[in-house]
């Protein structure tokens, strides 16, 4: 009877939400592999991390990765952060992990040095046109409807 009382008050925090995911649960999430461009209606661009071209962006990065998508994430870092990522080379290493820990502690979120779709969604990114005009924009802030 109290281990049935126990089970039912975790099932009952779990689906209340009180009790949330470990840090483990980035590894339940796909690891980004490439970028996906994203077109505004006032013609700038910006391309972020994706699960393959034009797949999800609920996806993470993290030290070892290299792609496109950590290349993207380095721009931003770079342009709208003023963070130095060792190099724009699309590998995350040392350097981009503690540029990306910087910007998530002055975000307030955990400073764990993981990409993922809480960085994501509080990340000003790096917009640009092909005239060389550059501005950095939440993906909610830009005007929308976007289109890649």
């Amino acid at each position: 009877m109290k281990r049935s009382i126990a089970f039912l008050g975790i099932f009952a925090s779990i689906a209340a939400g009180i009790i949330t995911a470990s840090p483990a649960a980035h590894a339940a999430i796909g690891g980004c592999t490439y970028r996906t461009t994203y077109t505004d209606t006032a013609g700038y661009y910006t391309s972020i991390p994706t699960v393959g071209l034009r797949g999800t962006n609920f996806c993470v990065l993290s030290r070892g990765s290299s792609n496109l998508g950590v290349y993207e994430l380095q721009v931003t870092l770079f342009l709208c952060y003023g963070q130095d990522t060792n190099g724009l080379d699309g590998d995350f290493g040392p350097g981009t992990e503690a540029a990306l820990k910087r910007v998530q502690a002055s975000l307030g979120l955990t400073a764990d040095g993981v990409y993922g779709p809480n960085t994501r969604d509080a990340l000003k990114w790096a917009w640009r046109t092909s005239a060389g005009n550059q501005r950095c924009l939440k993906l909610t802030q830009a005007p929308g409807p976007l289109h890649d």
